[in-house]
């Protein structure tokens, strides 16, 4: 039975506010991203000015996608993301195949590489190496964060919003000692498009932008959960990603106040190279616990709304069922929290997860640029809607995402089939899947 929208919710002060929201959409954004891909975009682009322009462009694209979703929110304000907005727009199957990719490869992958990440990091820190170490520490982050958010959304929420809080705290001290330690760096901006930088680089560049920037639509997850959430969510997304864009290029910039761009594209760990060049091995040695707490950040917001695509899908009558059931007070979807936990122990073992992000990206990425042209199917089909919150700069905004989203959709298929193919392979287990759950829900229904 389809959740009607804002039921399954909770009452008074244990839903999710504005603010609660935006450090959902921050904590989804600002992981390990920002430490991982500032040199592959470097290694794009040759001049300071198109480098932090990247950053912008691929900051206010996603801002265009969040905004889009914000009016999508606000028309179906219930819990499911891209599953619900897809199922309306498009019909029941395309939703599906996105909440399936979901469910066994975007958001258990992710947590699985996040968990890698954090247990690398943390086995460095207490001194031990080893893959065992590592692994044994990401599957406990895994079980920990899984068994907060069990209890209920509340210890859930206030998780989040520390980790998020805390985080960033941590970068405002980053981007404190790239603003008091005098210049060492690239030599200040040059002109834009200079030195050999090209349309195409810039493309290339943004391929790993996205990838930084993806999360940007967390909270469209936990609609549900949100007070007031028709006029709310658009607010969250449009104040959580643009903090993130603001944090991003400010600390792409202290990156190059320590470092040249020859440099900053030499190194695998640019945030750990710059701090070094700023402020020694004393800054170096903060900078580690740092990144712990953002890919923790990551992780917490990824074990939060990934169960609510799951439940979502299973009140629809088109998914597993225990995963819709939900307990106690707070109506936790415990088992479906528990079965992407166990997912993403399964991929953390096998030491696969990469691979499978890697093929999940195009999918995830062609799904979101659906998403959001959903936005002008919906204004075609249903203009006499109510939406309480419109995307400013309709319709620019979201096909200006679309364009640039099937840009770099372009890039990645020029580059090479392999991921597109991964992502085709993904998407087509769903469509057997689908037909099986639809036909069992068609006898349910007979046999009543």
């Amino acid at each position: 039975m389809q959740e009607q929208p804002g039921s399954g919710s909770l009452p008074g002060e244990g839903r999710l506010g504005v603010l609660d929201a935006s450090l959902i959409v921050v904590g989804s954004i600002v992981g390990a991203g920002i430490f991982l891909v500032s040199h592959a975009v470097a290694r794009q682009v040759t001049s300071p000015a198109a480098f932090l322009g990247t950053w912008l462009l691929g900051g206010a694209i996603a801002l265009a996608g969040a905004l889009s979703n914000g009016e999508l929110g606000g028309l179906y304000p219930r819990s499911g993301g891209e599953y619900v907005y897809l199922r309306e727009a498009y019909g029941p199957p395309l939703g599906f195949l996105s909440g399936w990719t979901a469910f066994w490869v975007a958001f258990p992958g992710s947590i699985a590489a996040l968990a890698a990440g954090f247990g690398a990091t943390m086995a460095s820190m207490l001194g031990v190496s080893g893959r065992t170490a590592e692994v044994a520490l990401g599957a406990a982050a895994i079980a920990a964060l899984t068994a907060v958010n069990v209890v209920g959304l509340r210890p859930g929420k206030w998780t989040q919003n520390v980790l998020s809080g805390a985080k960033l705290l941590a970068f405002a001290g980053l981007l404190a000692l790239g603003a008091l330690v005098p210049h060492a760096g690239s030599g200040g901006l040059t002109p834009f498009l200079v030195h050999g930088d090209t349309a195409g680089g810039i493309a290339s560049a943004l391929i790993p932008v996205f990838f930084a920037y993806s999360g940007w639509n967390a909270a469209t997850y936990v609609t549900g959960e949100m007070r007031d959430p028709a006029r709310s969510l658009g607010k969250a997304l449009a104040l959580g990603t643009g903090l993130c864009v603001a944090l991003y290029v400010a600390v792409n910039a202290v990156f190059l106040r320590g470092l040249s761009m020859a440099d900053l594209a030499a190194t695998e760990e640019p945030a750990r190279a710059a701090a070094m060049a700023l402020g020694g091995s004393a800054a170096t040695g903060m900078l580690m616990p740092l990144v712990a707490l953002c890919v923790l950040s990551s992780m917490q917001a990824s074990v939060l709304v990934g169960p609510r695509i799951y439940r979502a899908m299973a009140d629809d009558g088109v998914f597993f069922a225990p995963l819709g059931k939900v307990h106690g007070n707070e109506r936790v979807p415990a088992i479906a929290l528990v079965a992407q936990a166990v997912i993403a122990l399964v991929e953390l073992l096998s030491g696969r997860f990469e691979e499978l992000l890697s093929f999940a990206t195009s999918a995830m990425l062609a799904f979101s640029t659906l998403t959001v042209g959903a936005v002008l199917v919906l204004r075609m089909r249903r203009p006499e809607a109510a939406r309480p919150f419109r995307v400013p700069g309709y319709p620019v905004v979201p096909l200006a995402f679309i364009v640039a989203n099937g840009w770099v959709l372009w890039n990645v298929l020029a580059s090479g089939a392999r991921p597109v193919l991964g992502a085709v392979a993904v998407v087509a287990t769903g469509i057997p899947a689908y037909v099986a759950f639809t036909m069992w829900e068609r006898r349910k229904e007979k046999a009543r």
